[in-house]
């Protein structure tokens, strides 16, 4: 009765016109965990509403002895301090003190009304553009052998004719929060309205206060429809309504405060806060550049000296830019490059082989423009932020052509170790989970115990040396005028900050890979690649820095003698670290313990190595046990939450509907290929987020059950989509279109012609457990043999999918499951093991 009455206040607070709430009290529920996703097995109603409509528990220390029982739940209020204090005067619970910092309410919509210079594009722009272009003097660029020469009389023309086709502008700021036209209006009536109750304190006036609340809203809300409807109406509405989707999301957030905590002092001036971030950007930069090393072995006798340019592969360049009207660092939008002109690719062609001839990174190109972007915990603490970097257009062009003949330059001399999965093509995080967990089946399928290190570099990307990735960059074959070029890509840079309108005074880039620049992950993955050859016991799995290592062992005698050799292991890695100055957190390493408990006493230098109960791997979350529950519980969380947005700000089934499968299906399917070794009770879980959203979008009252709302809304059961998109990557994996290093699966070598029916059938490896039997690469291989031939031998991934798709009626899902019936409880709850 108490959740049902928790649940009820909830849901109406959360209907409330007003874009701040906040409910506290002693709410007395002991039995929910307050972490980053709620769990609780008796207050799951309750756990959904909060996380249907978004609100968010602040409290997160014992109140009363060892139970948080007094809560804070607020809803768009992300600046809050909240402090546990003493217990009250003869009571047992603890005073909460709770700080709400006003700045945010204050001047969430400061930006409004401000003057914004912007440069105005319409549709006669790119006309114009071609013609002027045409007619500017280009002899000079084309004539000269100077870089720097070329590059000035480039900008300058082109400024020149977007000052003559798309002008600056002042503009006044957008208000995303009014929602209506009559804003103004609806303001100055309410403002007058208050004067008068808080002069007369008159009930009929506070009365009339509500009545204009409630038009406003009705208002509002006629207006959002419209904007919805005008939006599915376009040409591409999948892509007006993301567009849409997105927009509403950073209207209803607070996105960046805008006073920020530093050093216990208050500090709201932007001019100030932008070089506050400055100073704290610049502080990840390596300051140690001397090092012991002065050589490195070469390790291929091939080697690269030059890119090659031509006008084919720069327009492939150009094409595959992404639309854009802001201006980089040096003012060129990408649509201006992407649009603008036909003869772009010759001027690229111009620039790019005068640049790589002389080894010569223009300078114009070297100083990158910083947005600080929101990670996690507190808005107000500027260490909470990540900088994005933004660089040139024409320079991220030039860099796409060097990247790919670089890297096909390295994959083709196996340069590149098979335990990076990070940055390249036919490589992901599902590649990286697939091998890495079927190592850790296989070895516990053979009886064996394992250990798991996890590694994490200390701001990795910032603290590579300069000189140190030359040497490396050499010992890869990588020649002059390349390797000159690469080096003047990578020194003399400097960085600014913007914080909405204002800019910070330039700052140094010392060391570190750019991490907005197409080529710089790149090069972090060759600086970082010979880390692998350190481990000859463990099996090394890299994902461009994180860095995880597995040992594994038979029998208890054993155990001294592992603990001896992994940490002779990890002071190796130390060492490597030192050397290269490439520092490790130790605050963020550990290691999980899979089977027989361990008593491992591991440390880095002088600092214990800390033992996890679980872990957070390239976004999966599993214990010790490799229990994915938790993992299960946080994508579901996110997924309420995202579904709980969607139905409030938008109207349309349409909407909602393809919103849902473009924002929440990705959520509920990430990291599917171990859904196959999760509990049941998971999986049931997983599939009632859709059964409660198929529900949610045709009404509560409707008594259709979940096969006919399905149909109806043209949704498919998400453990009828983990098959088939178990199966298409299973394809792509025996295609080689997904890479692999694993033996299986792998296609039976038994002769076609003494079976029936027998081709591209994968050879099952026998197993002893059941971790091992559910394993993605048994489960579904022994799916895939019950495909039909034609199927299985599908000359294109596309010709694949399309035969799935018919294939997986009701009847060819009985056959693959190996089951006479689809009832309606398989259908509403999926099979275990899959």
């Amino acid at each position: 009765m108490f959740d049902r009455l928790l649940t009820n206040i909830f849901s109406i607070a959360s209907h409330q016109p007003h874009t701040f709430k906040i409910i506290g009290g002693d709410f007395n529920l002991p039995n929910i965990t307050w972490d980053s996703t709620p769990v609780s097995g008796r207050h799951d109603k309750l756990v959904e509403t909060l996380e249907l409509y978004g609100w968010v528990q602040q409290v997160r220390q014992p109140t009363r002895r060892n139970n948080i029982l007094d809560l804070l739940f607020t809803i768009n209020i992300d600046s809050i301090s909240v402090h546990i204090g003493q217990e009250f005067f003869k009571s047992d619970h603890r005073v909460i003190l709770c700080i709400i910092h006003s700045f945010d309410a204050i001047q969430l919509n400061s930006k409004a009304g401000m003057m914004y210079k912007s440069r105005h594009f319409d549709q006669q722009t790119w006309k114009r553009t071609e013609s002027l272009i045409r007619c500017l003097p280009w002899e000079t660029y084309f004539t000269t052998n100077n870089i720097d020469i070329a590059i000035s009389d480039l900008y300058h023309n082109l400024i020149h004719c977007l000052d003559c086709t798309a002008p600056i502008i002042s503009h006044v700021a957008y208000n995303a929060n009014r929602g209506h036209n009559n804003f103004k209006t609806f303001k100055r009536k309410l403002r007058k309205l208050k004067h008068r109750y808080h002069k007369h304190n008159n009930l009929y006036t506070l009365q009339s206060i509500l009545k204009l609340i409630d038009k406003s809203a009705s208002s509002k809300r006629k207006y959002f429809i419209n904007i919805e409807n005008k939006a599915l109406g376009n040409k591409n509405p999948e892509l007006s309504l993301l567009r849409l989707f997105k927009s509403r999301v950073k209207s209803n957030s607070l996105g960046m405060t805008k006073f920020f905590i530093v050093n216990g002092r208050i500090i709201d001036d932007p001019d100030i806060i932008c070089e506050e971030f400055s100073q704290y950007f610049s502080q990840c930069y390596n300051a140690r550049t001397e090092s012991c090393i002065n050589t490195f072995p070469m390790l291929t006798c091939r080697h690269l000296s030059k890119i090659d340019f031509v006008p084919s592969n720069i327009k492939q360049a150009i094409t595959a830019l992404k639309k854009s009207y802001d201006g980089g660092p040096d003012g060129i939008p990408s649509s201006f490059v992407k649009y603008g002109s036909r003869e772009f690719p010759l001027f690229c062609l111009k620039l790019f082989n005068l640049s790589m001839e002389y080894g010569a990174y223009p300078s114009a190109w070297k100083t990158s423009l910083i947005t600080p972007r929101f990670k996690t915990g507190s808005r107000s603490d500027i260490a909470n932020y990540r900088p994005i970097n933004l660089t040139s257009v024409l320079s991220r062009t030039m860099e796409k052509i060097v990247h790919k003949q670089l890297l096909s330059f390295l994959l083709s001399a196996n340069l590149i170790s098979p335990s990076q999965h990070g940055f390249m093509t036919k490589r992901s995080c599902f590649t990286s989970h697939l091998e890495f967990f079927d190592q850790i089946t296989q070895r516990r399928d053979v009886g064996q115990s394992v250990i798991i290190l996890y590694f994490d570099f200390s701001k990795a990307f910032d603290s590579v040396p300069h000189k140190l990735l030359l040497l490396k960059l050499s010992s890869y074959g990588i020649r002059n005028p390349l390797l000159s070029w690469l080096k003047s890509f990578l020194e003399e840079r400097s960085q600014i900050v913007r914080f909405g309108s204002c800019y910070s005074k330039p700052v140094n880039v010392t060391s570190g890979v750019i991490q907005g620049s197409v080529i710089g992950p790149l090069l972090f993955l060759l600086f970082i690649n010979d880390v692998c050859s350190l481990f000859q016991y463990g099996k090394p799995f890299l994902f461009a820095d994180d860095l995880k290592v597995v040992y594994s062992f038979s029998s208890p005698t054993e155990e001294s003698y592992i603990s001896t050799v992994i940490q002779e292991e990890i002071n190796r890695l130390y060492e490597w670290t030192i050397s290269w100055n490439l520092p490790l957190n130790v605050d963020k390493s550990g290691f999980i313990n899979i089977g027989r408990c361990l008593n491992l006493n591991l440390a880095i230098h002088k600092y214990t190595l800390k033992p996890l109960n679980t872990v957070r791997d390239l976004g999966l979350r599993y214990s010790d046990s490799l229990n994915f529950s938790e993992h299960i519980a946080s994508q579901i969380s996110k997924a309420r939450k995202l579904i709980g947005f969607i139905m409030i700000n938008f109207n349309n089934t349409e909407s909602r509907l393809l919103l849902y499968r473009k924002c929440i299906l990705p959520i509920l399917e990430y990291g599917i290929l171990v859904y196959s070794n999760c509990r049941h009770n998971d999986l049931i879980k997983i599939e009632g987020v859709q059964r409660r959203f198929t529900k949610a979008v045709l009404g509560y009252s409707d008594n259709k059950d979940y096969h006919q709302r399905c149909q109806q809304l043209k949704l498919e059961p998400l453990w009828i989509r983990r098959i088939k998109l178990n199966l298409i990557f299973l394809y792509r994996l025996l295609n080689g279109i997904s890479y692999s290093s694993l033996s299986t699966p792998s296609y039976s070598m038994i002769p076609s012609h003494n079976l029936r029916n027998k081709e591209n059938i994968i050879a099952i490896p026998k197993t002893q457990t059941n971790l091992r039997q559910n394993f993605f690469v048994i489960r579904y291989s022994t799916i895939w043999n019950r495909l039909p031939m034609n199927l299985r031998c599908s000359e294109t991934i596309i010709r694949f999918r399309s035969l799935l798709d018919d294939f997986l009626s009701e009847s060819g899902l009985c056959h693959l499951l190996n089951i006479n019936v689809l009832n309606n409880d398989l259908y509403k709850n999926g099979p275990s093991s899959i």
